[in-house]
């Protein structure tokens, strides 16, 4: 056991019982039973035109088959295909695509290797577990009928295991997912407090009606834990970030106390918290360009009748409260960090992340 637990044994306490919290909520919702196959998929050769509204296409087994047609745009002769198979007959759903997905993987996980070697691709590994759990555990119980909400512990388990597995067991993780757990909580206050000052149901998303609907997933929980998601995400970069800053400042030994450690750290935090509103924007932009444009070409509502509309309400306020927690938690890892990582009289030959006193 580390210093850090030891001198604080609250933390050990509350980080333990929201773990084992998050694994109760998640093991207790039961699993959906497994829909039945009403078609069957597979991949095939585009061959030529049959007929009108119709394909030519021969199946990875070798079968030549005729296919009914719907795709916008006409196949090349020699294209890869997806066909669906539904009562004995053969429909083309359009291009094979997902290849290109896995060698769009293959060149980020190239780069990941060669510029940031084995610490960027324990980060690439934990982003996929995280994806994993998501797709394996959470939602499955969300489809079971599990409450969206009491899923919430189980995203800070998640949260927790990918923290340590990327930075591991040290004072700088201890720091981030101290602050982030902690912004988290107050993201979530401020979120379920606007949720019913503003009389949101949830269903201005079209998949969020549809799983109300065929799963009787309340609509607006799932709004929260999508919007928690993206906090996460957000905070998660900047804490991190921060963490480490105050690692390498208090290697070097120049702060001369943990308020002035915390200073120079925000410095940097400053910057990263600025360029990451810019990021944030930009990402939320570019997803609801049509949208965008839909809003600039319609000269008949007034902009603010628009904005209160719950459609792009929730959205402004998903992307709002995201740059609140992310902003945040800038001060909130600088403290924790500088706090925990402060020696005084440090050698600046030795690592606070590595050293044992350090931890």
């Amino acid at each position: 056991m580390n210093s850090l637990m030891r001198r604080h044994p609250w933390l050990t306490a509350l980080l333990g019982a929201a773990l084992a919290w998050g694994a109760l909520w998640t093991l207790r919702a039961p699993l959906p039973p497994a829909p039945p196959a009403l078609s069957g998929y597979g991949a095939g050769t585009y061959e030529q035109p049959a007929a009108p509204g119709e394909a030519r296409v021969r199946l990875d087994d070798g079968q030549v088959v005729t296919a009914v047609t719907y795709a916008e745009s006409q196949p090349r002769p020699g294209q890869r295909v997806v066909i669906q198979e539904i009562g004995g007959q053969h429909v083309l759903e359009g291009p094979l695509r997902w290849p290109l997905l896995l060698a769009l993987l293959g060149l980020l996980i190239t780069a990941t290797l060669t510029i940031t070697g084995l610490q960027g691709f324990r980060a690439l590994l934990g982003s996929g577990l995280c994806l994993a759990a998501l797709w394996l555990v959470l939602l499955p119980r969300l489809t079971g009928g599990a409450d969206a909400l009491t899923l919430l512990p189980s995203l800070g388990l998640i949260l927790a295991l990918s923290v340590y597995f990327v930075h591991g067991l040290n004072r700088k993780s201890h720091a981030a997912l101290a602050a982030l757990l902690l912004c988290a909580a107050a993201g979530f206050g401020l979120l379920t407090l606007l949720v019913g000052a503003g009389h949101l149901t949830g269903l201005s998303d079209r998949g969020a009606t549809v799983a109300q609907a065929s799963y009787g997933v309340d609509a607006v929980s799932l709004y929260v834990v999508g919007v928690m998601l993206t906090a996460l995400g957000a905070m998660n970069d900047v804490a991190i970030t921060q963490t480490s800053a105050v690692e390498a400042l208090a290697r070097t030994g120049h702060a001369r106390s943990r308020r002035d450690l915390f200073r120079q750290a925000m410095q940097v935090g400053a910057d990263h918290a600025s360029g990451m509103v810019n990021v944030l924007v930009l990402v939320y932009a570019a997803g609801a360009l049509p949208l965008l444009l839909l809003l600039r070409a319609n000269r008949t509502t007034p902009l603010w009748v628009q904005l209160n509309g719950e459609g792009l309400f929730t959205e402004l306020t998903a992307l709002l409260l995201a740059l609140l927690c992310m902003v945040l938690v800038v001060p909130v890892s600088t403290a924790l960090a500088a706090r925990w990582m402060f020696r005084p009289g440090a050698d600046p030959d030795t690592d606070p992340a590595t050293d044992p006193a350090a931890r």
